[in-house]
């Protein structure tokens, strides 16, 4: 009489197959491979998450765009302060503006024909907006010239001074609005040359009472 299949079969019993040592220890193995690699994965990934945001931070840093430095700086640029001490001659420093957002008026002070025009011209050709040209008599004649702004026009006027090298700051308590006059004066000697241009926040340059 031929016994059943599975009582010869030493790897079977009832017609189910069992798990051998070596089966077990091949599955072992596997499990364990899988569970390293997604340890691995994991690993990697967290490294590679760390280095982006050094990264960021780094270029934030060096651009001057992390905000926590801007709270600690000790005297913010702004373009519009809320409380000036000195509103003649403000110790504050200023951003320079774009050139488009800055309306100027030209004004020529020394009676030497076309200088308000040219003046006004390349004031144009550089971005600026020129609200009108034309002559006037001022305290500042003699001198390189004089930009002239209210309390809205802090930063406006300087945008303006540092096209001008040696014109001072005059300030204008009935000006309502951020426009600016630039009387040019018998010292002046044309605009400052793009290339040397100072874009960096500043104080103005204040005239000295007359």
């Amino acid at each position: 009489m031929t016994e059943p299949k599975d009582r010869r079969d030493p790897s079977s019993w009832h017609g189910q197959h069992i798990v051998s040592e070596a089966e077990l220890a091949f599955q072992s193995d596997g499990q364990a491979k899988k569970r390293r690699r997604s340890r691995q994965n994991v690993v990697f990934t967290v490294m590679a998450s760390l280095v982006v945001l050094v990264f960021v931070v780094s270029i934030l840093i060096f651009t001057g765009n992390w905000p926590w430095n801007k709270d600690q700086a000790p005297q913010a640029a702004s373009d519009a302060p809320a409380k000036i001490e000195n509103p003649v001659c403000p110790d504050v420093n200023f951003k320079v503006q774009d050139p488009g957002t800055v309306m100027v008026r030209v004004l020529n002070t020394t009676g030497e024909s076309g200088l308000a025009g040219a003046t006004a011209e390349s004031l144009k050709e550089r971005g600026f907006t020129i609200t009108s040209v034309t002559e006037s008599a001022s305290d500042y004649a003699d001198e390189v010239g004089a930009v002239i702004a209210g309390p809205k026009g802090y930063a406006q006027a300087l945008s303006i001074q540092r096209q001008v090298p040696g014109a001072v700051f005059v300030f204008d308590k009935d000006r309502r609005d951020d426009r600016i006059d630039l009387e040019v004066g018998a010292k002046f000697e044309g605009l400052e040359k793009e290339r040397k241009l100072n874009d960096a926040p500043g104080k103005l340059r204040c005239a000295e009472s007359k």
